[in-house]
């Protein structure tokens, strides 16, 4: 069985070299943590905010309580 632990760290970067520098903390910090973990690997992905989904009308009513006519056989 293997097991995947993820830590998650979120930081502002006004720049690329603001980037760069978090990016050495986080290898410095990883090359720590490969001490116990050879495999650990380090991906940095950048996190975007979503935007509010604007509906231009309400959605359907789900039920209208209505009976569907059935045709017996």
């Amino acid at each position: 069985m293997k097991l995947r632990g993820q830590i998650s760290i979120e930081f502002p970067a006004e720049d690329y070299f603001a980037i760069a520098d978090h990016k050495k903390r986080l290898e410095d910090i990883l090359s720590y943590i490969r001490n116990s973990y050879p495999e650990a690997t380090l991906a940095l992905r950048e996190r975007r905010e979503r935007r509010a989904l604007s509906l231009s009308h309400p959605p359907p009513r789900a039920a209208t309580g209505a009976l569907n006519p059935y045709a017996q056989d």
